[in-house]
């Protein structure tokens, strides 16, 4: 009796280990080749906003603002590009789904001032996953649609990107010119106050540190009498030295006042352009 009791035993832990080893082989080849049956989330591909992005040709780009309509199904985008000298491109824009790459669609130019654009993207579905704007630099002789392919490559200067996930959702309502500049003017008016605290904490910075110099030597000044011949001269040679570190950073805090200086007038100007454009 007790011989078949434990051979009773023994089988139902085997069968228990062998259901267990099972479950775990199945737990594993399900997970294990998972991304084979799941396709896997693509990852978000966006041009950051307000990052200048300098181009190979000498100019650079700033991607402003992106906004999707639902209801128009539209796109916006502001962009700016900075001319390098001697450049004579013309700028021309066009974009394309991830989906289909070559098949290039044209995009409206609602705003162009001084490099400063807003460009419209007409019938872009709810859907539309992943996108870019490419950007060309054309002669004005030259005609992109007659371009071979390599000198459409060439004159490619760069592509900006927008994500369905991620980019802002908005109401393409106004389309004047006046909201476009004023729009603009606030981004670099924004831009300005940014360097312009950048340039205020370089100033400060500059003087504490001309401050600590200042407090180095008149210590090293003070110990002077109390030093032999030989210490007096090493000590002299480090005065000097600090005089003389003392006359660069000065220099330095001119530029950066300077600075600080064009900086605050420039943001006096645009909050007077502000105003202008708010009448």
């Amino acid at each position: 009796m007790r011989r078949q009791t434990r051979r009773r035993l023994t089988q139902n832990v085997s069968r228990f280990y062998l259901g267990l080893g099972v479950f775990l082989v199945i737990g594993f080849l399900f997970f294990g080749t998972s991304s084979f049956f799941f396709a896997e989330e693509a990852l978000v591909n966006e041009t950051p906003i307000n990052e200048a992005v300098r181009l190979s040709n000498g100019e650079t780009v700033t991607l402003h603002a992106s906004s999707y309509d639902t209801e128009k199904k539209t796109i916006r985008i502001r962009v700016s590009l900075n001319d390098a000298p001697g450049n004579t491109y013309v700028h021309l824009f066009r974009y394309v789904y991830k989906a289909r790459p070559d098949s290039e669609k044209e995009v409206v130019l609602l705003y162009e001032r001084n490099d400063q654009y807003v460009l419209e993207l007409k019938d872009v579905p709810n859907d539309f996953d992943q996108l870019a704007v490419r950007i060309y630099g054309l002669d004005e002789s030259q005609s992109i649609d007659t371009l071979t392919p390599e000198e459409r490559e060439n004159g490619l200067l760069t592509s900006l990107y927008a994500d369905r996930r991620t980019i802002e959702q908005a109401n393409h309502n106004s389309s004047d010119e006046k909201t476009f500049t004023r729009l603009f003017v606030e981004d670099e008016l924004a831009e300005t106050e940014r360097h312009l605290e950048t340039a205020q904490q370089s100033v400060e910075a500059q003087r504490q540190q001309i401050e600590r110099l200042d407090r180095d030597k008149e210590e090293l000044e003070g110990e002077f009498p109390y030093l032999s011949l030989d210490e007096q001269v090493e000590q002299e040679n480090e005065i000097f030295d600090l005089g003389q570190k003392r006359d660069e950073l000065n220099l330095e805090l001119e530029k950066l006042e300077q600075s600080v200086t064009a900086l605050e007038e420039k943001q006096d100007k645009l909050h007077v352009r502000l105003r202008e454009l708010s009448i």
